[in-house]
């Protein structure tokens, strides 16, 4: 399941063989879309866009494809086979939806989409953490955090990376731009978070756990 509250919509897929993807209205849950996609089995994730009527998706079978889809006139903009494996998390840019965060068991993908045809560009990839939760900012950059404790920020335009938070060291030295980045408050998990998400107003950050939620 997942929801844009700038949208008002939210979407959800089912659990069966052939699934659709069904994208209602908040609060009124007036159905606005039946997405009839290629997945036999189900999806592993799903993503709507803040700024338009876009949905991607991730399915496990039968290519594990990442696939973007106008969800008011129900028709896919572009697919990618294989972009999906081992993806449990998807996550467009709030300030442009034309770059979508894949978040995968060992790598980050960050995909550019283009508005001509269906090619696409890998940016980065990072395999030496695990990361387990992602989160855009609103200057386009990427908040990773990883089940080792480290918490990274990601310049998916200069792929640059910078450790903001690092759990074996009592100091964390951190260069971006000119801007001085630090770490006000933590907490402490039971378990690696799987989800961070901001409010609208990007005035709450919730992050979720299977055991925890703050």
């Amino acid at each position: 399941m997942t929801a844009s509250g700038i949208t008002g919509v939210f979407a959800f897929s089912e659990q069966k063989l052939s699934p659709s993807i069904f994208v209602h209205g908040f609060p009124d849950f007036q159905l606005k879309s039946e997405l009839k996609g290629t997945a036999q089995l189900d999806y592993t994730s799903l993503a709507l866009s803040d700024g338009g009527p876009y949905l991607g998706c991730c399915s496990s079978l039968p290519d594990h494809s990442i696939t973007v889809w106008n969800w008011e006139n129900a028709e896919p903009i572009c697919t990618q086979a294989q972009a999906g494996r081992d993806v449990f998390s998807l996550l467009f840019n709030p300030t442009n939806w034309l770059q979508l965060c894949a978040l995968g068991t060992t790598s980050i993908t960050v995909w550019n989409i283009e508005k001509s045809a269906s090619f696409h560009t890998k940016l980065f990839t990072r395999n030496r953490l695990t990361p387990t939760a992602i989160c855009w900012t609103t200057t386009s950059e990427l908040l990773v955090g990883c089940a080792e404790g480290f918490l990274l920020l990601i310049d998916p335009e200069s792929l640059s990376l910078s450790v903001l938070f690092n759990p074996t060291c009592k100091e964390t030295h951190s260069s971006i731009s000119s801007t001085c980045v630090e770490v006000v408050q933590t907490w402490k998990l039971e378990g690696p978070a799987t989800t961070v998400m901001y409010s609208p107003d990007y005035e709450i950050l919730l992050s979720y756990s299977r055991t925890v939620s703050d």
